[in-house]
């Protein structure tokens, strides 16, 4: 499995343009709480792609 990257990595890697549009859809990325449950939810995402990337080695090889 890959490293996990960190919280303050993961907040980077986000746009300025993505970050304008996040905060105008109200999840405001320099509010510690909104943030959180931002990494969070990229990490979700990013722990099922490499479930699902282990899954169709396995199984289509």
């Amino acid at each position: 499995m890959p490293r996990r990257r960190s919280a303050a990595e993961i907040l980077r890697s986000v746009p300025p343009r993505d970050r304008a549009v996040m905060l105008r859809l109200g999840l405001d990325l320099d509010d510690p709480e909104a943030a959180e449950l931002f990494v969070e939810g990229v990490r979700a995402a990013e722990d099922a792609l490499v479930e699902q990337a282990r899954w169709e080695r396995e199984r289509l090889g």
